[in-house]
């Protein structure tokens, strides 16, 4: 049979197969509208049987069903244009489509979760509960103000003479910016007890320096922000996964201290107030916070 000679009909459905290069399970084609509904990790569909691939249809067809129930209770955007997750705190259903036309998860399913800054933990859940690191990032990140003020001012250097337009414009050299990270990006790692899933992947990219004019200052604030998708990330995955499980707060140490999830489910962590405050004081007058910042978390920690 030629490139463009008839094709035997869908083995799922018996339609017409369309395309150069159609879909295929165990050497048999399958159209676009039986193979467009997989949702599987990898490439699992090339060593299913028909048979195999005809049951996780079923499957499909009965997951689907979910989607009638789904009511998204919370939404956590992983990355621009990345991963949605879409969670319903009611019926503890998560799927990872805005649409939710992909598989649907039951709170049952998963056995465990990490989210983790490179390889370094930040949050792990189970069913003993939620631990949560703190991270040091922040500090690494202040280790670099003074690599970070020599570049600028070297910058600033540069760009009077670019400036002067005199003999020496064209012989100065431009500097690099040569530091090395706190972390590159965050990942999730999701385990599940499920027939078709044992783990989904999904990572986030880090905050980063502005090659001409980096700042500190903006580097601690988009980390602060990207810290706090995934505390919303960690939370919404315990709420539906183990509500109501304990809550542990881990130091540099490794020592921790229990916590709990209100009746909203959202964390409760106790923290030394005295020791936080000393540490946002010492941000305030390293210039990484402003004063009103500092003013405002301090009021946070002591509950007025």
């Amino acid at each position: 049979m030629g490139l463009f000679g008839k094709r035997e009909p869908c083995a799922i459905c018996a339609g017409k197969v369309k395309g150069l290069l159609p879909w295929r399970i165990e050497g048999q084609l399958v159209c676009d509208d039986c193979y467009g509904s997989v949702d599987l990790p990898g490439n699992i569909t090339g060593d299913m049987t028909m048979d195999e691939f005809r049951d996780y249809l079923k499957f499909r067809a009965e997951n689907k069903l979910l989607k009638e129930k789904f009511v998204v209770s919370e939404q956590v955007d992983f990355g621009w244009l990345d991963t949605k997750f879409m969670f319903d705190f009611e019926n503890r259903f998560l799927c990872m489509d805005k649409n939710l036309d992909k598989t649907i998860f039951e709170g049952s399913n998963i056995k465990s979760f990490i989210i983790m800054e490179d390889t370094i933990p930040l949050y792990e859940g189970s069913a003993a509960g939620l631990r949560c690191y703190v991270s040091s990032v922040p500090d690494r990140a202040m280790v670099l103000a003074p690599q970070i003020n020599m570049f600028n001012m070297q910058m600033r250097l540069y760009q009077d003479v670019q400036n002067r337009n005199d003999g020496n414009a064209n012989n100065a050299v431009k500097p690099h910016l040569n530091v090395v990270l706190p972390f590159e990006k965050f990942n999730l790692e999701i385990y599940f007890d499920h027939p078709y899933w044992d783990v989904f992947n999904a990572d986030m990219g880090g905050p980063f320096f502005n090659s001409t004019n980096p700042d500190l200052d903006d580097y601690i604030r988009s980390y602060r922000d990207k810290a706090m998708v995934m505390e919303k990330l960690a939370t919404a995955l315990m709420r539906v996964a183990f509500p109501g499980r304990p809550e542990q707060v881990v130091d540099a140490t490794g020592y921790g201290m229990q916590a709990s999830f209100d009746e909203r489910g959202y964390s409760a962590m106790p923290v030394d107030a005295v020791e936080e405050i000393k540490r946002f004081k010492s941000l305030m007058d390293q210039g990484v916070i402003t004063e009103e910042e500092f003013a405002a978390k301090k009021k946070q920690l002591l509950g007025i």
